[in-house]
């Protein structure tokens, strides 16, 4: 095969199912991380691989590095949570369901309102009308003299005021984020009535939720239902703060058992987030080496080879010795090493990958990170570099840096510049003056 043949296993942003034959599972290489924690967190017997206590409105954080893996373990964990003695699993990517640019807590509740119900008219579920009306009074209410109102069809404004059944109640809310995803001039007028009738929202939701649970149950889909919402690790700065931190207890009023992705940004602010959150779970980086000693961790050297080779075999590269140079540069950050595969494609015609292709692509990497760097933002990365492990200051520049991942989190949470940044001229003088102020310390 020509190596054109495998450029399509280095997409960057396509997360794996757990049954794709490209898909390795790195999680023996991350360090603390532990999927099991998370399952039995949930309640998960996992020796019996059934739910043995069932939760209620349990919210949890899951996080990390953009790229490092979560959309793919969220995958596999949403797998491992699905079954009749289980959960009914409903899956949300925030990315396609809404304006991830833009994106407030009453957003993201209308979007499990309209999953829950396409989730239960799938699972057969015939839903008595007690249980709808309050979700059609509440969108009859916020629908009624505001500027969306002239934009709904007939179908919608008859069924405002006529029982529709379930299908009704999923175009409703279908109707309500289109208007969103799309930044229609309606966007802000829906939000307001949104935020203004939310504990209305909140009552008709947890209503129906509650009899889908019951019906769940008793036709063996599974103990109880989980929402798994993807996408809002895009979410940074302020937008993040005031989703994850200052809003979140809104969200919270949807008595839905979640599991949220977070940035690494947002990890960091242990002391709010904690109180928000009932767990929080983090995916660090692959690790290769222990901070501040050469020697390499094997298994994880080991895993990452095992990822390029499953989606380009082996005699594509001129030496083992090109892997682990790609290894190296891409600081254990798993769609970085796509990345420089990527740039690699981009110099030649055709195979191998040599060395001198990888140390251009190893260039050209570093070149994307430039931009990202700012001037004062070298001395804080080679004083994090040289110091011991347990020295991880949260300021919004180092968030900033983790956000953009200048620098990169590992297991027990130490941090660390990411290879690319480092032959920049500006760490180079930073990381001299670091050793020499270093140096110049008296001895103990």
């Amino acid at each position: 095969m020509s190596i054109w043949d495998y450029r399509a296993n280095f997409a960057y942003d396509d997360p794996l199912d757990p049954l794709d034959k490209r898909r390795v599972d790195l999680n023996d290489a991350r360090g603390d991380y532990s999927r099991k924690q998370l399952l039995r967190g949930l309640g998960m017997d996992l020796a019996s691989n059934r739910l043995r206590d069932i939760p209620r409105g349990r919210n949890i954080l899951f996080g990390g590095h953009r790229g490092c893996g979560k959309s793919t373990e969220l995958r596999a964990i949403a797998s491992e949570l699905q079954g009749p003695e289980r959960f009914l699993v409903v899956s949300i990517d925030a990315l396609k369901a809404l304006d991830i640019n833009n994106l407030t807590y009453a957003d993201v509740a209308l979007v499990l309102a309209e999953a829950l119900a396409d989730a239960a008219e799938k699972a057969g579920i015939t839903v008595p009308e007690v249980y709808l009306t309050p979700l059609r009074d509440w969108f009859k209410e916020i629908s009624t003299n505001s500027e969306f109102s002239s934009s709904l069809s007939g179908e919608l404004k008859t069924g405002a005021t006529a029982g529709a059944g379930l299908p009704f109640i999923g175009r409703m809310f279908a109707s309500l984020t289109a208007a969103i995803r799309s930044n229609t001039t309606y966007k802000t007028d829906i939000r307001e009535k949104v935020r203004n009738a939310f504990s209305a929202l909140a009552a008709g939701f947890n209503q129906l939720l509650s009899f889908v649970e019951q019906e769940v149950s008793a036709r063996g889909k599974g103990k109880s239902v989980i929402f798994v919402v993807d996408g809002t690790d895009r979410l940074r700065g302020d937008e993040a703060d005031a989703f994850f931190i200052r809003d979140i207890h809104q969200l919270q009023q949807l008595r839905a058992n979640c599991i949220y992705c977070a940035p690494i940004s947002v990890l960091n602010e242990q002391g709010q987030i904690g109180q928000n959150f009932d767990a929080i779970f983090r995916l660090p980086m692959v690790k290769l080496t222990e901070k501040g000693r050469p020697e390499r961790v094997a298994v994880a050297w080991e895993r990452l080879r095992e990822f390029l080779h499953k989606r380009l075999p082996i005699e594509n590269f001129d030496h083992p010795d090109t892997v682990d140079l790609l290894i190296e540069h891409s600081g254990g950050h798993p769609r970085d090493l796509l990345r420089l595969v990527n740039l690699g494609f981009q110099e030649i015609d055709e195979g191998p990958i040599t060395r001198a292709v990888a140390e251009t692509a190893a260039r050209r990497l570093t070149n994307e990170y430039r931009r990202l760097v700012q001037p004062d933002d070298f001395p804080v990365l080679a004083r994090i570099d040289r110091a011991l492990p347990d020295y991880a200051p949260t300021t919004e520049q180092t968030r900033r840096l983790l956000y953009d991942l200048v620098l990169l989190e590992y297991n027990s949470y130490w941090w660390q510049s990411h290879p690319a940044v480092r032959p920049l001229e500006g760490y180079r003088a930073a990381a001299l003056r670091a050793a020499e102020a270093s140096d110049e310390l008296p001895a103990n």
